[in-house]
């Protein structure tokens, strides 16, 4: 495919297919039943210390993000066609321009590499992207003409999250 078409008669350029992959639709990895024990055991002793304080609604709020996450961490994601074309990527059928997004990175999570794309102007904020399947060289020098490539600064957030999950892993390290 050529990544530069021509444009039509009335100056329109036609969208065309760059790359496509087939992936997981989210990053996901296999819990043991340790990781789950423990989870619940903190999200109990939290909970009985806000019922004590009155917050039911965050009781419930920690109830369902436990439950979310035991979803998440037992359903295998579906599979999905990404399409990166001279328009934007396409991901479940739906088009990210270039134009709204402002950078891309690439990640190693859970032994997966995840293409990270910000765009600020978009719902969701950052698509998170799995490269199985698919030239990691290729997807950089096609989406290297349209965006910028460049990791964010991690905040002090990200580092208090990163030592934290260093120093009191929910797991075991197999």
């Amino acid at each position: 495919m050529d990544p530069n078409p021509a444009p039509t008669k009335r100056g329109v350029l036609q969208e065309q297919e760059i790359l496509k992959w087939i992936a997981p639709g989210r990053p996901y990895k296999t819990r043991d039943r340790q990781f789950f024990m423990t989870m619940m055991v903190i999200a109990i002793l939290v909970s009985i210390l806000l019922m004590f304080a009155g917050e039911w609604m965050l009781v419930a709020v920690i109830v369902a993000m436990v439950f979310a996450y035991y979803v998440w961490s037992t359903v295998p994601p579906e599979e999905v066609e990404h399409v990166l074309t001279t328009r934007g990527i396409r991901v479940y059928s739906q088009l990210y321009r270039f134009e709204d997004m402002d950078r891309w990175w690439i990640e190693d999570k859970w032994g997966h590499k995840i293409l990270m794309i910000d765009a600020p102007m978009l719902f969701p904020k950052r698509l998170h992207l799995v490269l199985t399947n698919v030239d990691e060289k290729a997807v950089t020098e096609a989406l290297g003409e349209y965006v910028l490539m460049e990791k964010p600064i991690e905040t002090s957030i990200d580092k208090m999250g990163n030592w934290l999950s260093e120093r009191f892993p929910l797991e075991t390290k197999s």
